[in-house]
C-alpha cells in the first residue's frame, strides 16, 4: 500500500502533522540553501512567513508551508489569499518570490484555480509565484538525503513506491487533462492572449484556452523536476513552434481576421508533429495539445499574434499604461 504525507496525520494528528510538515520544509531548504535559510517562529504577527531566504536587507523569497492534505477547497484558498496577502503588503520586507508548500498533488480543478489566481498575483504584484506539491518535496527529501529524517523504517522501505505512486499519478493526471478538457469558460478572459484572439475574430476561444491551460500545466510539472534538459527542451521547442508561426505571419497576416493564420499555424504543428517537433524521448508529458498550447503562451508574452500590426493594435485596444504594467511594452 502506498503511503503519503498523510502518513503524518496518522501518526502526528493534524495538528502535529501541520508542524511536523513545516519542519520537514525548513531542514529541506536548510540544506539546499545552508545558512540564508530561516524558519520564522510563529506568532501573532509573523508577517506571513514560514521560513525565508535571505534577509531582511534586501528582497526574500518567502515560503508558506500548508498542510493541505484533503485538497483545496474555498477554505484552503481563502489562506493561500490571506497567506500571500499579508506577505506582498508587508511593512517589514520586500519579496521578490512567493512559494507555496502543500503534501499533495492537485486536482485538474484546483490546479486550473491555482493557475489563474497565481497569474494575477504575479501581473498586479510583478512577484514570482511557485508551487511545491508532494511530489516535488518527495523527490527532493530523497535528493539531499533527509527521507531517514522524515519516516519512520516501515515507511523508508517503501519510498520508491511513494515516488513512482506521485509521479504515475502526475502522468495519469496529465492524460486526463487532454482527454477530459476542463470547464476553461470563465477562465484566462482578462489574459493576453484571449484579447488578441477576440480581436483577430476567433471564435473558437474555448478550445484555445484548453491547449493554452495544458500548455501552462506540462511546463510546470517540467519545472518541479528541476532538469535543465528537460526545461531547455521545453524552450527550444517553443522557440521552433514561434519559427513555424513566423513563417506563416509573413504569408497571411490580415488587419481584421486572424483564423485562417491560426488555422494554418496549426496545420504546420500537426504537419511536423512527428517530425521536427518530435519530443517525445525527453518530453513525454508534451503531446500535440500541448504544443498547441505553446502558440498561445508565446501570445501571452506578445511574442506572436494573429492582425498585421498585433502589438500597435493591441495598445490601441487596451492601453499602452495597460501594457506596460503586465510587462509587454
Amino acid at each position: 500500500m502506498e503511503k503519503d504525507f498523510r502518513y503524518l496525520r496518522d501518526k502526528y494528528d493534524d495538528a502535529g502533522a501541520r508542524d511536523i510538515f513545516e519542519k520537514v520544509c525548513t531542514n529541506l531548504f536548510q540544506a539546499k540553501y545552508g545558512v540564508n535559510a530561516h524558519q520564522i517562529k510563529a506568532s501573532q504577527g509573523d508577517g506571513g512567513i514560514d521560513i525565508l531566504i535571505g534577509d531582511f536587507s534586501a528582497p526574500i523569497d518567502v515560503y508558506q508551508c500548508k498542510y493541505f492534505i484533503d485538497g483545496i477547497g474555498e477554505s484552503q484558498k481563502n489562506q493561500i489569499r490571506k497567506s500571500f496577502k499579508t506577505s506582498v503588503n508587508s511593512k517589514e520586507y520586500k519579496m521578490k518570490k512567493w512559494s507555496l508548500c502543500i503534501p499533495t498533488i492537485m486536482t485538474e480543478k484546483e490546479f486550473s484555480w491555482w493557475s489563474n489566481w497565481k497569474k494575477k498575483q504575479s501581473q498586479d504584484y510583478e512577484i514570482e509565484i511557485e508551487l511545491l506539491d508532494g511530489s516535488y518535496l518527495l523527490l527532493q527529501l530523497k535528493k539531499y538525503k533527509l527521507y531517514d529524517d522524515v519516516f519512520d523504517e516501515d515507511v523508508r522501505k517503501s519510498l520508491e513506491e511513494i515516488c513512482d505512486f506521485f509521479a504515475n499519478k502526475k502522468k495519469k493526471l496529465i492524460k486526463e487533462i487532454i482527454l477530459s478538457p476542463v470547464d476553461v469558460e470563465n477562465l484566462y478572459n482578462d489574459l493576453v492572449f484571449v484579447k488578441k484572439l477576440q480581436m483577430a475574430n476567433i471564435s473558437d476561444i474555448e478550445q484555445c484556452k484548453n491547449e493554452y491551460f495544458n500548455a501552462e500545466y506540462a511546463e510546470n510539472v517540467i519545472k518541479s523536476k528541476e532538469d535543465s534538459d528537460q526545461m531547455r527542451a521545453f524552450n527550444n521547442l517553443k522557440k521552433t513552434i514561434q519559427s513555424l508561426w513566423s513563417t506563416q505571419y509573413r504569408l497571411l497576416k490580415n488587419d481584421t481576421d486572424g483564423n485562417i493564420l491560426l488555422a494554418k499555424t496549426y496545420e504546420k504543428i500537426e504537419d511536423n508533429n512527428s517530425g521536427t517537433l518530435d519530443c517525445s524521448p525527453i518530453l513525454p508529458e508534451v503531446g500535440l495539445i500541448v504544443k498547441k498550447g505553446m502558440l498561445h503562451q508565446l501570445a501571452e508574452e506578445c511574442s506572436v499574434g494573429w492582425l498585421q500590426n498585433y502589438k500597435q493594435k493591441l495598445e490601441k485596444a487596451i492601453g499602452k499604461e495597460n501594457l506596460d504594467d503586465i510587462g509587454l511594452v
